[in-house]
């Protein structure tokens, strides 16, 4: 057995993956894909993101925006805000400016996001795993 510690399978400029402008990394959790998803279904292209937070927290419940806690919605949001809008916003996915508005806009990416969620299986109304379940 050999004393050299393993590193991984390669170089991080090996892992396409690990990359944070990937589209596959971006989207691999599942309050970022509800991001896109929700700003897709927005009747006026944009969302805020209390709004935001009230749908991703009402799904996550399995309830309606109205039984969601106030604890909910803000822990939601405060989770939104602190890992997952300034990823997407970097790569241009989504607009969003922290300091001033809490108004979230497709970004010149979104349309890239959208095709590669639906490839995946993602819709509008419903997910892989409730499309397999309906089969």
């Amino acid at each position: 057995m050999s004393d050299e510690v393993y590193k991984g399978p390669g170089e991080t400029d090996d892992l396409s993956l690990c990359e944070k402008s990937d589209i596959f990394y971006l989207l691999s959790h599942h309050r970022k894909r509800a991001v896109i998803l929700t700003l897709a279904m927005a009747p006026w292209s944009h969302v805020h993101l209390r709004q935001l937070a009230e749908i991703i927290a009402a799904l996550e419940a399995d309830t309606e925006q109205r039984g969601v806690s106030t604890q909910q919605v803000t822990n939601v949001r405060t989770n939104l805000k602190r890992s997952h809008l300034e990823p997407l916003c970097t790569a241009g996915l989504i607009k969003w400016k922290s300091d001033c508005d809490d108004r979230l806009e497709p970004g010149p990416g979104f349309s890239r996001a959208m095709r590669t969620l639906m490839a995946g299986g993602y819709s509008l109304s419903q997910s892989p795993s409730t499309a397999e379940e309906t089969e």
